[in-house]
């Protein structure tokens, strides 16, 4: 048998479902800018370390050409002959590799 439903009942069964979807949608809202505000705080912090390990390496690397440069200087000044026969031979390589073109 089917009853006739109340005009105010119907109403108010609409009203309280939009105010679970209002609910669900704020909760949604909160859940994703939550997650979205870790990401990025996340993507942050490995921006740093990658940065701070580059800095670290790019440093290493400055201090290792430093050291082999002023080896190599000191060489030059303990030996400079056999340092201006060794630039001689390379030059002469170079020019013999260059004039053969």
């Amino acid at each position: 048998m089917v009853t006739k439903t109340d005009g105010s009942d119907l109403s108010d069964q609409v009203k309280a479902i939009q105010a679970e979807l209002a609910s669900l949608t704020d909760t949604i809202r909160k859940f994703g800018s939550e997650h979205a505000s870790a990401s990025a705080d996340a993507l942050h912090n490995a921006a740093d370390r990658a940065g701070e390990t580059f800095r670290a390496s790019a440093e290493e690397a400055r201090r290792r050409g430093q050291r082999v440069a002023e080896d190599i200087e000191g060489q030059i000044t303990n030996n400079p002959v056999p340092a201006v026969l060794i630039a001689a031979g390379i030059g002469l390589f170079i020019g013999a590799l260059i004039g053969r073109r």
